[in-house]
């Protein structure tokens, strides 16, 4: 059983140093990860597609997809075969659904979800319930959901776990900082290790919120961003920045930082400089810093419309000296929890999939 270490910083100017430094070291994915998002991002393909537009070499491809297959990730679709062509470089494969599950877990502020689905993100089983003020409470609940979970998907393996959540992990001592649920290096990995029997991954919230929004925003437009910042507006606010989909550093709890950076000399006197506009004129200090490809934010304080979006667009407009990246909102998603709590778990089998299924 291992933790994985979050990528989260403990300011938004560590963040700002990452982000301007993370694109030349950005590309941490193994081939076989590679491989694994080709197919979650177009479905079933041959080897040879594979090598095409992954760029690995066909020697490459068939040792990854060969290991994949062995330990059930992948499988064979020689239904889908064209016809008269025979051997295996011809034989589309596809991400195995069936044989193993992902367990998520979104430990909210006031809600903790436990969310079981397969390696594409689908949900399989779900429960929800109000989150206890002791981290001991949180995580004895987390393992008897866990365990109705296991019940009703018997036939099926646990594969990883992966816990969003806000605060600062520190993956070297698996202490977790949360001030918001009054939690100080509460014993995170102890915790998880006595309730979850394969291994983890701890993931800033934000950071799994933005994997998930970007994957969407893929789908959507059939475009792959180099690079991407994305902010996280409700209770509180957290950014995240993303590279080739993958998030490289974070930053939770900034509302400090953006009520800061966002003041402009006449703001005393200027009523409409509220937390809305504060929050634009940030974003667009952070936009000019690491000049993104795109821009989004999201979370209920602003994805409903109503003025709150209009402001942060207006202060977004105000700050930035730059026009050329639009601001982007995300649209209201009642299953954007459940679907970051799996993008948590399923991180690491997009990133090192035959590592991680070595580290079992």
């Amino acid at each position: 059983m291992t933790g994985v270490r979050t990528s989260a910083v403990r300011s938004p100017l560590d963040f700002v140093r990452a982000a301007r430094t993370g694109v030349a070291h950005a590309d941490e994915t193994m081939p076989a990860g590679r491989i694994m998002q080709q197919l979650r991002r177009c479905g079933p393909a041959t080897r040879t597609v594979l090598a095409e537009c992954t760029g690995l070499s066909s020697s490459t491809v068939n040792r990854a997809v060969s290991a994949l297959l062995e330990y059930g990730l992948l499988r064979d679709r020689p239904d889908l075969a064209p016809r008269g062509r025979v051997g295996r470089p011809h034989v589309p494969v596809e991400v195995d659904t069936d044989q193993g599950f992902l367990a998520g877990i979104h430990l909210g502020e006031r809600e903790t979800w436990v969310v079981s689905g397969d390696l594409l993100g689908r949900e399989l089983h779900r429960t929800t319930f109000a989150t206890p003020a002791s981290a001991f409470d949180v995580f004895a609940a987390i393992g008897a959901a866990l365990r109705v979970h296991e019940v009703a998907l018997q036939g099926r393996r646990a594969l990883w776990a992966g816990l969003a959540v806000g605060g600062l992990y520190d993956g070297h001592r698996g202490a977790l900082d949360h001030p918001r649920l009054g939690w100080c290096e509460a014993p995170v990995d102890a915790l998880f290790r006595a309730i979850v029997p394969t291994p983890y991954t701890v993931v800033p919230y934000v950071e799994a919120v933005a994997e998930v929004e970007y994957h969407r925003f893929e789908s959507a437009f059939r475009r792959r961003p180099e690079s991407w910042l994305y902010l996280w507006a409700e209770q509180t606010i957290s950014m995240a920045w993303l590279v080739d989909g993958l998030a490289r550093s974070s930053a939770d709890d900034i509302e400090s930082f953006c009520a800061v950076t966002g003041q402009s000399s006449g703001d005393d006197a200027d009523p409409s400089s509220n937390r809305s506009v504060l929050l634009g004129r940030a974003v667009a200090l952070v936009r000019d810093v690491v000049n993104p490809d795109v821009v989004t934010v999201g979370g209920d304080a602003v994805t409903r419309q109503g003025p709150e979006r209009e402001d942060v667009s207006d202060g977004y407009r105000q700050r930035s000296s730059y026009n050329d990246v639009p601001l982007l909102f995300s649209e209201p998603d009642d299953g954007l929890r459940s679907a970051a709590a799996l993008g948590a778990a399923s991180r690491v089998m997009y990133v090192d999939p035959i590592g991680a299924m070595q580290a079992r």
